[in-house]
């Protein structure tokens, strides 16, 4: 009776430990959209966590990019209704700016 104890007992834990075990699913979560429009960047700064991805969309007629300071990101020239994506591995403070229209700026806070 023991030895059955035992073994239902071990049973147990060796089920619970597996069950333990199993790695947690990931929720995807959406991306933080960025809209150039009016030759703005909109919203100007967003803030997003390591991990996270951020999407530029382009709405204008005229052709955009979002072009990292750093050279942490470089999109490709985007014509009206394209987009492009970006996640974000490293905490910091990234810059940004259009290569057609110095004067366009934003920034990615990475937290």
């Amino acid at each position: 009776m023991k030895s059955l104890l035992l073994s239902a007992a071990l049973a147990i834990g060796l089920v619970g430990s597996a069950f333990l075990a199993q790695p947690a699913t990931a929720v995807a979560s959406s991306p933080t959209v960025v809209k150039i429009t009016n030759f703005t960047y909109g919203p100007a700064t967003v803030t997003v966590d390591v991990g996270q991805t951020v999407e530029w969309i382009n709405e204008d007629s005229a052709q955009h990019t979002a072009t990292a300071n750093d050279g942490a990101f470089k999109s490709p020239d985007l014509s009206q209704g394209q987009k492009f994506s970006h996640t974000f591995t490293k905490a910091g403070t990234y810059a940004y700016y259009c290569r057609f229209h110095r004067g366009m700026k934003g920034t990615v806070v990475v937290k």
